[in-house]
């Protein structure tokens, strides 16, 4: 495994899998139609060099037929398939010539499939599918135009075992990252317990070659990318009190503004029964 190429997203997933053999081991785990091990494989997975942090996780072409994008999240994250659509133009801008999209003849391109590989601490079922279409405001006439389908797998320890077990690779990865957590809900410090994990896995013949290689490495991105999942959480939550504190300021103001009308009505009322008691007053005399 090369050095890491991509700082600003890199996560032990994406480091792991980034090379055509495993992409191909891993889509064979979710794909009914098991490709052989020596089928064309392209990396097409967007760097930041070309789109800054706008890059996705792994996307490849197979056997020219079809185009995968696989996303992992440890945050739910039900606007993947609005980013899949923006990641997947790109990709297919890399496959057609610009030239060959004004020909009058149908050009036939590969079929995309999207898959995402949840391993949040959050609560999520085994899977779930997220759709484009619903994300829109109001479909014309009933009519969806445009959807994109992505298929979401929990892959946490005791979810969708019989699909992780089929990729070495991916079985490995699950394992590294719950026995992490394991010993830091035990608690061991974060850090010790990342390293203690490693430790473990290659010690019982887990991603041996991979973790030799890459140890520090491996602890650094996944100590970084818990970092910024706690992160998020912060983020989450100043702005749930941001949101709340607005919300209440909101209310206060509709308060003041209900009340000063109903004051304001007290008053005309209130002339209003002065001007009637003075016109009977003149009319008594």
């Amino acid at each position: 495994m090369g050095k890491l190429n991509r700082s600003f997203k890199a996560s032990v997933f994406t480091h792991l899998f980034g090379e055509p053999k495993k992409e191909l081991e891993l889509y064979n785990a979710f794909s009914p139609v098991q490709f052989p091990p020596d089928t064309p494989v392209t990396d097409l997975t967007l760097t930041d060099a070309l789109y800054m942090d706008r890059i996705n996780d792994l996307s490849f072409s197979v056997a020219e037929r079809l185009v995968i994008f696989f996303e992992h999240q440890a945050s739910i994250g039900e606007n993947m398939p609005l980013r899949d659509l923006i990641y997947s133009g790109r990709v297919y801008e890399k496959l057609i010539p610009n030239t060959m999209m004004y020909a009058e003849q149908r050009i036939t391109i590969p079929a995309p499939e999207f898959y995402v590989l949840y391993n949040g601490i959050k609560p999520f079922p085994e899977r779930a599918v997220y759709r484009l279409s619903d994300s829109y405001a109001r479909p014309r006439d009933g009519e969806i135009s445009l959807d994109l389908v992505v298929k979401v797998y929990n892959v946490n320890k005791g979810y969708n075992e019989e699909i992780v077990r089929r990729s070495e690779n991916l079985h490995g990865y699950v394992t590294l990252v719950s026995q992490a957590r394991e010993y830091e809900q035990g608690g061991m410090e974060r850090s010790r317990a990342v390293e203690r994990a490693v430790k473990d896995c290659i010690e019982r013949g887990i991603l041996v070659d991979y973790l030799n290689n890459n140890a520090s490495e491996v602890s650094n991105m996944l100590l970084q990318e818990w970092k910024i999942e706690d992160a998020k959480v912060v983020w989450q939550r100043e702005a749930f009190s941001k949101a709340s504190a607005e919300y209440e300021l909101r209310l206060a103001d509709m308060g003041a503004a209900h009340a000063a009308a109903i004051a304001g009505r007290d008053a005309t009322i209130a002339d209003m029964g002065a001007e009637i008691a003075r016109l009977r007053a003149q009319l008594g005399r």
